[in-house]
């Protein structure tokens, strides 16, 4: 069962911040270089030199340290005296309907995966981890949340919450149409009535699987240093926001796959392949966003020739006929080496369309919306599913709250 724990979050101090949209920033895994420069020239204070920050080699993680610990002695981050949880709404238009997600960030105490209290969905690399865990030992907090689902049907958690709420500390409409809103709850009774009610569940990792898997590497890296085990000290808790499975405002949308080399001289070739473990429709371009759940669609160069595959295949397990899962198993797992296809993940179908179309590269792979459902099936069964599987829509903004570890 997951033990959840209120902090003393380190904030932006309001009182020295104009405007917050300035200083936040989207997940650093979001951000090109291009990005990050916007980023920098923003605002001096932009939390991107903090979870982003620039120089040659590890001198990044000297520089995020030292701008976190200056902007502290400067009174721009201040902390919380009193242990709090920090609910997180954002409201948003997606596919022509408006939704509100509501979520709150404490932390959690890390579990190894093998006790199932904290689950991933997807694998990891070995090198963003690295990167993670150089600017957690530098800054020695979380500087951004660990993304996870639970499942509340009853929504006691969110009405608990909704209860509690004044005054939001933040309230902001981003660039994209976002409105975020965001508050501080201190209040013992409440704080410890929502940490009842998690007792029982599992926790699902939405995003932020390397986060997650670097506060299990701090945690052993400290505890070695210190020579202590005790379970109970900061970095055994990770900086976590929690949204409800079944909120109206879980968007998990997939991510696809471009190809720049299938190895296959003609795309036909492929497709002549393919017919062993698919039946294989021509489709308009169009239709290729309309899948169901074990379905793939394929884009061309050419626009008349887009394709849906439909699996032939008769599997034991439901979930090992999502679509992501009989692409990797079949297409990439048989005919195509994933290693030397120059592989470009794209969360936007029009995006994926667009480069393949103008020829930037060969192949595209469309595939299927998801639901937290069909990712809790493959995880409790001890599988993990294709790195960048999911993309869960809108991105919680970075720069709302660090946790200090110290």
């Amino acid at each position: 069962m997951p033990k959840m724990k209120a902090f003393k979050g380190i904030r932006y101090n309001d009182s020295k911040i104009d405007d917050f949209k300035k200083v936040l920033a989207p997940p650093y895994d979001v951000i090109n270089s291009k990005q990050q420069d916007e980023f920098y020239k923003l605002d001096p204070h932009n939390v991107i030199r903090l979870i982003l920050a620039k120089g040659e080699g590890d001198q990044k993680y000297k520089n995020a340290s030292e701008t976190y610990s200056k902007w502290q002695k400067e009174y721009l981050l201040i902390q919380d005296t009193e242990p709090s949880i920090y609910p997180y709404y954002q409201e948003f238009e997606f596919e022509g309907q408006n939704y509100k997600r509501k979520g709150f960030i404490s932390t959690i105490k890390v579990e190894e995966f093998e006790k199932k209290t904290v689950l991933p969905h997807e694998q990891t690399f070995k090198k963003h981890k690295e990167d993670r865990l150089k600017l957690t030992t530098a800054c020695n907090s979380n500087m951004s949340q660990v993304f996870s689902i639970y499942s509340d049907k009853k929504g006691e958690i969110e009405k608990l919450i909704d209860e509690n709420l004044s005054d939001p500390v933040i309230d902001i409409v981003t660039d994209d149409g976002i409105r975020n809103t965001f508050w501080k709850i201190s209040d013992e009774k409440t704080i410890t009535r929502i940490s009842k009610l998690l007792e029982d569940k599992s926790l699902l990792i939405a995003d932020g699987h390397h986060r997650y898997e670097t506060s299990i590497n701090f945690r052993n890296q400290q505890r070695k240093k210190f020579n202590e085990a005790s379970g109970n000290k900061p970095y055994d808790y990770v900086m976590m926001y929690l949204s409800r499975g079944e909120g109206e405002g879980l968007i998990i949308n997939p991510t696809h796959r471009i190809v720049e080399n299938s190895g296959f001289e003609a795309t036909q070739e492929l497709m002549e392949s393919l017919k062993e473990s698919f039946n294989i429709e021509n489709i308009s371009t169009g239709d290729a966003e309309n899948l169901e759940y074990n379905q793939i669609a394929v884009i061309t160069n050419d626009p008349e020739n887009t394709y849906k595959l439909t699996p032939k295949i008769k599997v034991e397990k439901s979930y090992d006929n999502l679509g992501v899962m009989l692409l990797h198993k079949y297409i990439f797992g048989k005919l195509i080496d994933e290693g030397r296809a120059g592989i470009k993940f794209s969360k936007f179908f029009d995006e994926a369309v667009e480069d393949v179309q103008n020829g930037d590269f060969e192949i595209g792979f469309i595939l299927p919306k998801l639901n937290a459902n069909d990712i809790f099936d493959v995880v409790m069964d001890g599988v993990k599913m294709p790195h960048k599987t999911t993309y869960f829509y809108p991105k919680i903004l970075s720069g709302l709250v660090f946790n200090p570890l110290w």
